[in-house]
């Protein structure tokens, strides 16, 4: 069975040739944790939230929600901003950063584990696994937008199937960056090539219903709508979203096993491609895409075609500028305060994910304040960055006294139990 694991000769003696860090022999301190890592983490969840309250209330219809009928002219504007530079450009970090993860735990599983190969993957699938089930947990019972149960379940794809060596891993990403591709544009032009084009001017019937639900009716009676948008929601990603999870968690591990997050000034190359990827593909597409996608909100919100979302999900490709013009601020010295005010909602990025959606719920759900069908959108970007501040705020108040959050305490006692400490700082 093929494995992620790095292999030590091969890491030890290219990282003497090319001056990369050489991994760490069983029984040395595992290294601290990365700052920068956690910053972009907490980067990814600011954008994830301002992304998330829009389409709260509207359970698996679109990302962004639907626009007013008719919608003004500043609702449109914001919308194709929101389109351009947040639809689609946070969650390829926060897939990116989870294939990092996975290469520095594995690193740690094999210390832990004396190199036992085989034990490391248990312990690992053994993580992914309840990661699943807290996926799960959080999309049927708070919000149907949930990613970590795709995350998990590709998790255990790519530990399955990736390829050991590092030249091989790099083709199994281009294969995997090529299937997301095909995944993006090969439903559309099949249904192109059919004729299939149907143009309805109303925003869909089971939106609205959803819209209905989400907003005005108690928590309970939200269930039933909530397990089968969230159905509908892991089942419809598989074909387009999980290969292009798999190419980021490849990336993401080729990046842990290099050390370009480590030390990035060892790889000024990648992230200037980075930057000139995200900005030469990433950035047109982006500005194309929103404006396909604003001009079918506008007019034909219920249509079923839209390659307006297949152009904006190509302009994911601007998150590869965000990252490396992140890391770049990261390590000047005016950026420190910068990633140090990050990292700390970040390195508790379970619990701040999950935390968003008790928040949104208690604020836009029937089950509580039901400022959902109230609030416009410019008022739910204030709401989310309100939200991100006080994430922020606790984040660091907690941080002063445990090492890491409850549900990631949860999630470590569950994958190598009480051993591994409670996460108290004394």
């Amino acid at each position: 069975m093929s494995t992620v694991l790095p292999d030590p000769a091969e890491d030890a003696t290219a990282a003497e040739r090319l001056g990369k860090p050489v991994p760490q022999p069983v029984g040395r301190a595992a290294p601290s944790r990365i700052e920068s890592m956690d910053a972009l983490r907490g980067l990814a969840l600011l954008g994830i939230v301002q992304v998330n309250i829009q389409s709260f209330t509207w359970g698996s219809g679109e990302p962004l929600g639907y626009l007013a009928n008719p919608p003004g002219t500043g609702e449109s504007i914001l919308y194709f901003i929101q389109a351009a530079f947040i639809e689609g450009k946070f969650y390829p970090i926060f897939g990116f950063l989870f294939g990092v993860g996975m290469a520095l735990q594995m690193r740690k599983l094999r210390r832990l584990h004396a190199h036992a190969v085989a034990a490391a993957q248990a312990a690992y699938r053994r993580r992914l696994l309840i990661l699943l089930a807290m996926g799960l947990a959080h999309g049927l019972l708070l919000f149907s937008g949930d990613v970590l149960a795709a995350y998990a379940a590709c998790g255990l794809i790519f530990v399955a199937l990736a390829p050991q060596r590092l030249g091989d891993l790099r083709r199994f990403t281009a294969a995997a960056m090529a299937a997301a591709a095909a995944g993006l544009l090969l439903p559309m032009a099949i249904a192109a090539t059919m004729g299939a084009n149907p143009t309805p001017q109303e925003i869909p019937a089971a939106a609205t219903q959803a819209h209905g639900i989400y907003v005005s009716a108690g928590y309970a009676g939200q269930l039933g709508q909530r397990a089968s948008d969230e159905l509908w929601q892991q089942v419809s990603v598989i074909p387009t979203f999980w290969p292009q999870v798999l190419a980021l968690f490849g990336l993401g591990v080729i990046a842990g096993r290099l050390g370009w997050l480590q030390h990035p000034e060892r790889h000024r190359l990648v992230w200037r491609r980075a930057w000139q990827i995200g900005l030469g593909l990433g950035l047109p597409l982006s500005f194309a895409g929103a404006a396909m996608s604003v001009a079918q909100a506008r007019t034909l919100p219920g249509a079923d075609s839209d390659w307006g979302a297949v152009v904006l999900g190509l302009g994911s490709l601007l998150a590869a500028a965000y990252v490396a013009a992140a890391v770049h601020a990261f390590n000047r010295p005016w950026g420190t305060a910068l990633r140090r005010w990050l990292a700390a909602p970040g390195r508790l990025s379970l619990t701040n994910y999950v935390a968003q959606s008790v928040l949104m719920g208690a604020l836009l759900s029937g089950w509580g304040l039901g400022l959902g069908n109230q609030l416009g959108r410019m008022q739910l970007v204030g709401m989310a960055a309100l939200i991100f501040v006080l994430q922020v705020i606790a984040s660091r108040a907690l941080l002063r006294h445990y090492r890491q959050g409850p549900l990631e305490a949860l999630w470590r006692r569950a994958t190598y139990g009480r051993r591994l400490g409670t996460g108290k700082n004394t």
